[in-house]
């Protein structure tokens, strides 16, 4: 099995309980391809029907697999069976594939189960291309969001090229896949769902992983109203557990929480940031104890204190700890691209540290430090000195947004499984946390987070919410009980002002005064 190919090949078993699934297949569909045929189970499983389809297309790269494809489809009395050597990625699917008729088509197979971070870290070659509908941009096409899975890439060109065709796709995959394509706004331009469906799949019972999967199927048309997405627990669920909706560009996890919140859903003026990534964890996450700062690898660390910041990550967000994490990281940069090599002359035992662990950061695999200063940071800028903000874990399943000041004069920081939106003082940060823990802004998580997700919270998300459409709708009694509350556990005077002056205060955009360690 090549790991860098996701090489999960199909049971022959589940091939055909998906198959069960998706009903009479020669009487619905004269024509079907598997995009990535792999060992030829689905095409065997498709042979062995009572009501086969007329005409089968396999496509493999794997030479060694698509013979085994061709052993599994020798049958004398088969209908047309075309398989071909090619790299998905090179075939027009609108052009290239040689039917023979022009009737109902359906797709089926198991594309890769592999992300673009894996293939980084692996060194393969096997990139896809990004296609039309990754949309994303700047950063965000560095960094987490734009670790797609191959599986994306492949739904993408699948519906991309055969939309024209009104085809039915039906592929296993996980279902953070499955949500990604489902919300219309990564679909490809002009592409609509008629209908859809989720069924889960028991990913450690047939492939051996412990993966959220899914068959996802969907039939591409015009829709003849809102389109419900029905998820089933299982193959052979018949009633759905639940369903999802689509409201416009948007993908909807909870209907009626979507219904008494959608008004708060207007975006936000304020700019949510990601935390600092590093990944060299060993190396710059220190712990305190009673003799000083130990990394990761129990070595003491003796750096200048100006560029140690105090570090919450996820789970102390959500635990909720004292307000005196236990952590530090070692600062190398205080904004983007800054040149590191500086510190030889202004922070020497800092360079001391940096040099003598080296090999830390020069086996670090992901895209985003190329070209880059050798210690550098990611998600490093003047808001990470704010005194305060308001920051959330990106990973837990019940949203906990914290008000978080200084510690011990000193701004904290965040890794990078955390978001956050800087704050210019202790009300401004107290205010926001109370918004966004409330009922308002709860109902409205409801319906846009899927938190079955492995990181149910997302900047996406919380680009979403309006701090003043919340500020509107809430009880000032009540908004001025939890900012006391956020106040005293920040260990400031809660003197909240008065309820007018608070729209002000939640878009203060004063610029900061230099941060002495910028």
């Amino acid at each position: 099995m090549r790991r860098d190919l996701g090489d999960f090949q199909t049971p022959p078993n589940l091939a055909a309980r998906v198959l069960d699934l998706l009903g009479p297949i020669g009487s619905r569909w004269t024509r079907v391809l598997e995009p990535t045929c792999g060992k030829g189970h689905f095409l065997a499983a498709l042979l062995d029907r009572p009501d086969p389809p007329r005409e089968l297309i396999g496509i493999e790269r794997q030479a060694v697999h698509l013979a085994e494809a061709h052993r599994a489809c020798d049958r004398p009395d088969a209908p047309r069976v075309v398989l071909t050597e090619a790299d998905l990625f090179t075939v027009d699917l609108a052009r290239d594939l040689p039917w023979t008729d022009e009737g109902p088509l359906l797709v089926v197979g198991n594309p890769p189960w592999v992300t673009a971070a894996e293939l980084g870290v692996l060194e393969s070659q096997n990139q896809a291309p990004r296609l039309r509908g990754d949309r994303r941009r700047g950063l965000d096409a560095l960094t987490g969001s734009s670790n797609f899975d191959l599986a994306e890439a492949v739904w993408i060109k699948l519906l991309t090229e055969l939309a024209p065709q009104n085809p039915t796709i039906a592929l296993l995959c996980k279902r953070s896949v499955a949500r990604k394509i489902l919300a219309q706004g990564a679909l490809p331009h002009g592409v609509q769902i008629k209908e859809a469906s989720i069924h889960r799949i028991d990913a450690r019972r047939w492939f051996g992983v412990q993966v959220d999967a899914c068959l996802l199927r969907i039939d591409v048309g015009v829709p003849d109203g809102p389109v419900r997405v029905a998820i089933h627990g299982g193959l052979d669920a018949e009633a759905s557990v639940r369903h999802f909706e689509r409201d416009g560009d948007q993908l909807i996890a909870d209907a009626e929480a979507w219904g008494r919140s959608k008004f708060a859903a207007g975006g936000s003026p304020l700019t949510w940031r990601q935390g600092i990534k590093h990944d060299a964890a060993k190396v710059m996450e220190l712990v305190g104890s009673g003799e000083g700062w130990i990394n990761g690898l129990g070595e003491p660390v003796d750096i200048e204190p100006d560029h140690m910041l105090p570090l919450w990550k996820s789970t102390d967000l959500f635990h909720g700890v004292d307000g005196r994490p236990r952590r530090a990281l070692v600062l190398s940069q205080s904004r983007l691209g800054e040149e590191t090599e500086a510190h030889k002359q202004s922070s020497p035992r800092l360079w001391a540290y940096l040099d003598d662990h080296a090999w830390a950061f020069d086996r670090r695999k992901s895209s985003i430090y190329r070209g880059r200063p050798r210690f550098s940071l990611f998600g490093v800028g003047p808001y990470c000195f704010d005194p305060f903000k308001v920051a959330i874990s990106g990973l837990h399943k019940s949203p906990r947004f914290r008000a978080i000041g200084p510690v011990d004069g000193r701004p904290a920081v965040f890794d990078d499984t955390c978001y956050l939106l800087p704050c210019r003082s202790a009300v401004q940060a107290a205010l926001l946390a109370s918004l966004l823990n409330g009922p308002i802004a709860r109902d409205l998580l409801d319906a846009l987070v899927f938190w079955d997700a492995k990181r149910p919270i997302t900047k996406a998300v919380l680009r979403q919410i309006d701090p003043i459409a919340l500020l509107r709708a809430t009880d000032p009694l009540l908004l001025g009980i939890a900012m006391d509350g956020e106040l005293r556990r920040l260990g400031v005077d809660p003197d909240i002002g008065h309820p007018d002056s608070w729209g002000d205060l939640l878009l203060d955009g004063t610029p900061m005064p230099a941060s002495p360690l910028i």
